[in-house]
């Protein structure tokens, strides 16, 4: 049987839940760890368990999958996961249990800015194409989403901006976290791993590079709106509608940036 979680794997084809010696099963793959192959791999290891908590799949105090898994899973060896563990477990991301019962967990999804930067794939390209890329890679997820969406993916992304609401006078990261959640969302109902991943990537170098826009400058009522919005024209299911939603919610940071000449943003005070 098909598991109709995104990004989740089923066990029968991975094989992700095999009876060890002591009779215990390994937690299955709910989460599409590709293979990584380059001198840093433990980066690229940090940065596929972190896209795989901030989107969802994998919830505070949820376990996650043995050191083997994530090594036959990414192709690289167990030395290299227990390196990026470590960035982990210093960040107070994941934690190690010990004894019959034990394994890894997640602690949190809120992950701090320099585990980010540690992770960031777009480092080197520059903030006019990061925001040039974010609004076709919005669109095509948006445009999935209305074609693939179920009514419960509906309430997720329901569930996004109330929370959103909620905290919208919470701190930065914390307002943050329930803002890009709705983004990750998207990218899981629209069942495109790849997109998702480009997402992601995008929204991370987006805030760490234009922090102060975000604490001082962007209005969260606004953005409030704004998911109001695009969740309407989704459920819509109209290209039309989605189109014109998308294009009014990238405009705010397009124009911001474009102002500025593709350089961030840096401001001391409101």
């Amino acid at each position: 049987m098909k598991s109709n979680h995104p990004g989740r794997q089923d066990d029968e084809n991975t094989g992700a839940s095999p009876e060890k010696i002591d009779g215990t099963k390994e937690p299955r793959l709910r989460w599409h760890f590709h293979p990584i192959a380059n001198a840093r791999a433990h980066e690229d290891v940090v940065e596929q368990i972190i896209f795989s908590i901030l989107s969802g799949a994998y919830s505070a105090d949820d376990r996650l999958p043995s050191v083997e898994q994530l090594a036959q899973a990414m192709n690289v060896s167990k030395p290299v996961i227990g390196e990026a563990l470590k960035v982990l477990i210093k960040a107070k991301i994941v934690r190690v249990q010990r004894g019959r019962s034990g394994g890894l967990f997640v602690l949190t999804n809120n992950v701090p800015d320099s585990v980010l930067a540690l992770t960031a794939q777009l480092r080197h390209v520059s903030l006019s194409e990061i925001i040039e890329a974010r609004h076709p890679v919005e669109l095509q997820l948006a445009l999935l989403a209305a074609e693939r969406a179920t009514q419960a993916d509906f309430a997720a992304l329901r569930s996004c901006i109330d929370q959103l609401r909620g905290h919208r006078h919470s701190d930065l990261s914390i307002r943050i976290r329930y803002d890009h959640m709705f983004h990750y969302t998207l990218g899981r109902i629209a069942r495109s791993s790849a997109l998702a991943l480009f997402q992601h990537q995008i929204l991370e170098q987006i805030f760490l590079r234009m922090p102060d826009y975000f604490l001082y400058e962007e209005n969260p009522d606004t953005v409030i709106t704004l998911h109001e919005g695009t969740l309407a024209a989704i459920r819509s299911r109209s290209p039309e509608k989605i189109r014109a939603a998308i294009a009014e919610h990238m405009s705010a940071l397009e124009n911001v940036v474009t102002s500025s000449g593709g350089r961030p943003r840096s401001l001391n005070k409101p």
